[in-house]
């Protein structure tokens, strides 16, 4: 497998325009974006309503592709919201993530290591059929809950396009969610794809997140949301960082991981290590407002930011 120049290129202008700390690649994805060889045009933002970011709009060929956000910010008490999500999932996957910010949004699920499967989450407006990249071909699948659904591929002769595999479906809303599948060992990749379709639910929700802030200075607003599970070093631990901006050029990096974080102010409890990166904000107050509620899933909460 060989990445072509313009996702090298997307994936290192994406690196190099993150806010500090710096947005971790994960380069099978650019990988895989280099296979798909995509041209796109992301647009940042969004619009703002109702405390809540929708970004995420992506144009191909032209405008003839639009996505609508899978994930999003918000300045509410719950700084990250998901508009889908996985039920089932093979045993492989160890972790969801994620992401949202000036590159995108994402919800990816994958297994361990570097070559690990990933399986990626789209969603595209009710249109009658969201357009197909150039080169790209529909083949009829079997229905999702009742309802059609079809593969995407660059070889007519192959539904699952080499293992890069790619399925869309209508959701009952009658948007349409694409499941993007790669680095996949089961031995019935099309079963397996059609299992987690099917139990893939559409709606806004909060994230639960593994700490409490009671109070941010004032004027902060949310601006990015990494929460990489697994992280990036290896398959156990995880990691989320919050990026807050406010008026006079002030801004906020948090960082929450089971790691021993090096430098800036940093606090560890209940198994885990907090990290606060500030300018014209006093840090040492902040790291003050926080609580750590440990690495156990079932103690986190949607109840992050208290006023």
């Amino acid at each position: 497998m060989t990445l072509d120049a313009d996702g090298l290129a997307a994936g290192l202008r994406e690196l190099a325009r993150s806010p500090a700390p710096p947005m971790r690649l994960d380069v099978p994805a650019v990988r895989a974006a280099g296979r798909r060889r995509r041209r796109a045009v992301r647009v940042a933002g969004g619009v703002l309503a109702c405390g809540v970011l929708f970004g995420g709009v992506a144009v191909v060929n032209g405008g003839d592709d639009v996505t609508v956000a899978v994930a999003s910010l918000s300045q509410g008490r719950d700084p990250l919201l998901a508009h889908a999500a996985f039920g089932w999932l093979p045993d492989s996957v160890i972790g969801v993530s994620h992401t949202v910010g000036a590159h995108g949004d994402q919800v990816m699920a994958r297994a361990g290591g570097e070559w690990g499967m990933r399986l990626w989450l789209r969603m595209y407006e009710a249109d009658d059929d969201p357009p197909l990249e150039d080169g790209r071909t529909a083949l009829p699948a079997p229905p999702v809950n009742g309802r059609r659904a079809y593969w995407i591929t660059e070889d007519p002769r192959d539904p699952l396009n080499g293992g890069d595999a790619f399925l869309r479906w209508r959701v009952p809303d009658g948007r349409w969610a694409e499941l993007h599948g790669y680095y996949m060992e089961e031995a019935d990749q099309g079963a397996v794809l059609l299992r987690v379709a099917a139990d893939v639910t559409i709606g806004t929700r909060p994230v639960p997140l593994p700490l409490r802030i009671e109070g941010l200075p004032a004027g902060l607003d949310v601006t990015e949301v990494h929460f990489w599970r697994p992280g990036f070093t290896d398959d156990e631990t995880w990691e989320l960082a919050m990026f807050y901006a406010g008026p006079d050029g002030a801004s906020v990096t948090i960082q929450v991981s089971p790691l021993t974080m090096p430098g800036g102010r940093c606090r560890a409890a209940a198994g885990l290590t907090v990290c606060v990166d500030a300018k014209g904000v006093d840090p040492d107050g902040l790291l003050r407002r926080i609580t750590l509620l440990g690495a156990d899933e079932r103690r986190w909460t949607t109840e992050v930011v208290i006023e």
